[in-house]
């Protein structure tokens, strides 16, 4: 930048020093017309100012030089800061977040030979897990998002194999919309729920669900349109509507019905069956319809109390004892406190009873096969954030097998579960 005083100052040397060549000279010869030696003086000072006048003007020439230079500079910072504040705007735009977790489970059911198709996938909760997740916002009413999971085995599973490897892949890709008079859009291949313990559905799916809001308070209405896409053998997609949010100021709501592309007594691929060779076909153990009523509230200062029902119309397997209970189930949990990464010693405990029929979900998993169909019993567990990022969680559960579901195999599944979760 210019330094405005010091040109101004040379702008006014310049003025003054032409101002007394043009003006001081002749009163100086007048008061030394009688003294020859004085016009040498004069001349003296004449040429001591032209000197000074040069000096004044190369100066005034370099300080233009400068404040070219100046100018240069200054378009070269505000392009690099135009630069700089693009970047910020497109790191705005993305988002790369998730956890990893190390995880160990003991669980007696491992050991029951006569489930060995189910013994494995439930064993291998003793892993090395990460949950990568990324949001991509593509412009003011659109998000793009993916999750990646992967996770490494060490422990040996049933079927023979013992530190299995599993590479990451992108399970689920979808894109979620905001749009005009708060419509909200989901579509693509997500992992969704139906109630608030993913006690109808909690799995992957590919579809679309779209929801307004109809009242102030936040309560949803929408529609939803799913495709079982947690195995690669599913074939049952379902529909329907649901209403999910707060209804008054200590009560929320999920409440959704299920329509079936399959008829209550149709043949479907056995999820499990798979072994190369292709599935099994089985009698629907969904039905064709089905509906959760789910609700939660604070019964009490950090104690909230979440409740769901589930019934389908499935009808009972051959034999069964009690198949009226079959095609329902119950879940209640009751939460003290909660845990928040971004808080240390942030801790929580909870409690949880469920009674699931065999017949008695879609496809429900709310934490990685805790509950089972056809068991009843407790959960009891507790999170613990002893550093930031770092949760804890261990729990311990008790359930109780139905004979009339699980045939041959009666008694109680003992499961104790320990894991670290590391945020980033």
């Amino acid at each position: 930048m210019i330094n405005r005083k010091k040109t101004a100052a040379i702008m006014l040397g310049l003025t003054m020093s032409m101002s007394g060549t043009l003006l001081a000279a002749p009163a100086d010869v007048a008061d030394n017309m009688a003294a020859p030696a004085g016009e040498a003086d004069l001349q003296a000072r004449i040429e001591a100012l032209e000197a000074q006048q040069r000096e004044l003007l190369a100066q005034l020439e370099t300080l233009k030089q400068q404040a070219g230079e100046s100018k240069e500079a200054k378009a070269a910072a505000d392009k690099t800061q135009a630069e700089l504040e693009e970047v910020k705007k497109e790191q705005k735009r993305f988002k790369l977040y998730g956890f990893a977790r190390v995880s160990y489970d003991h669980d007696n059911r491992a050991t029951a030979s006569d489930h060995a198709w189910e013994t494995a996938d439930e064993k291998t909760n003793r892993r090395f897990y990460l949950n990568l997740m990324a949001d991509y916002k593509i412009n003011s009413h659109w998000t793009g998002h993916l999750q990646s999971e992967t996770n490494q085995r060490y422990a040996y599973m049933g079927d023979g194999t013992y530190r299995r490897r599993e590479d990451g892949q992108i399970q689920r890709i979808w894109l979620s919309g905001n749009l005009k008079n708060g419509v909200e859009v989901n579509v693509g291949r997500k992992w969704n729920m139906l109630g608030y313990q993913c006690s109808l559905l909690g799995a992957t799916t590919d579809g679309i669900d779209v929801s307004v809001p109809i009242t102030k308070r936040g309560l949803r209405a929408g529609a939803f349109y799913y495709g079982l896409a947690e195995y690669p053998e599913a074939d049952v997609d379902f529909w329907g509507p649901m209403i999910k949010g707060p209804v008054a100021k200590n009560l929320d709501v999920f409440l959704a019905y299920a329509k079936l592309n399959k008829s209550k007594d149709a043949m479907v691929n056995d999820p499990y069956s798979d072994n190369g060779a292709g599935p099994n076909k089985i009698v629907n153990p969904y039905g064709s319809h089905a509906f959760v009523i789910s609700a939660a509230t604070n019964v009490a200062r950090n104690l909230r109390l979440t409740a769901d029902y589930v019934k389908t119309n499935a009808e009972p397997l051959a034999g069964a004892k009690d198949p009226v209970r079959r095609n329902h189930s119950w879940f209640a949990r009751l939460d003290y406190k909660w845990t928040n990464p971004e808080v240390p010693h942030s801790f929580g405990a909870y409690v949880r009873y469920h009674n699931i029929g065999k017949t008695g979900y879609i496809y429900g998993d709310d934490s990685w096969g805790s509950v089972l169909k056809g068991t009843k019993g407790w959960t009891v567990g507790c999170r613990y954030v002893p550093y930031k990022n770092v949760v804890a969680e261990v729990l311990y559960e008790r359930a109780k097998y139905n004979s009339a579901d699980w045939e041959t195999f009666q008694g109680h599944r003992n499961l104790y579960r320990a894991m670290i979760d590391f945020y980033f």
